[in-house]
């Protein structure tokens, strides 16, 4: 809440800023503000001209390094000091923090690889005869009984009515 000596010396700030003339004194040292130039702007264009690429040029001429020095170093690491690798990998999984081993394995070695294997079904090459007798003797084996016209499309001996 404002009071009367907080209103006084709000007003002395203002005309200690304004030199009492009504004028701030630091307009008269600064320049006028421009808009901010945009990108549609000619100006703009011209502007940046110089630094866009040209049709054709990259932005990594250099391309990725061929040394990495990162992974040699991490390398040197794991293959010279397997005692020390072994009790900071031992003391992380204590703390349940494995993902600092993971980077540096993955800096030195690369990613693993992962191999999913499918496995085809021995049904597939199967013709429908053959599954129906395959199902028969399942049925059997559970000692549960279902008819074909169940769960199979019919045969070409039978006929629809």
């Amino acid at each position: 809440m404002k009071t009367a000596d907080s209103i006084e010396q709000q007003e002395e700030r203002k005309a200690a800023r304004n030199n009492g003339n009504g004028q701030h004194s630091l307009r008269e040292n600064t320049q006028p503000v421009t808009q901010k130039r945009r990108r549609g702007d000619a100006s703009y264009t011209a502007r940046i001209a110089p630094f866009k690429w040209r049709p054709g040029q990259s932005g990594n001429p250099g391309g990725r390094p061929k040394h990495d020095l990162a992974a040699e170093i991490a390398r040197a690491i794991f293959e010279n000091n397997a005692p020390m690798i072994y009790e900071a990998y031992r003391k992380m999984l204590r703390k349940g923090n494995a993902y600092a081993f993971q980077v540096l394995s993955e800096r030195a070695f690369g990613k693993l690889k992962e191999s999913i294997q499918h496995e085809i079904s021995p049904y597939r090459e199967m013709s429908d005869e053959e599954l129906r007798e395959r199902i028969k003797q399942l049925e059997q084996q559970l000692g549960v009984s279902y008819s074909d016209s169940e769960l199979l499309p019919p045969t070409s001996e039978s006929k629809p009515d």
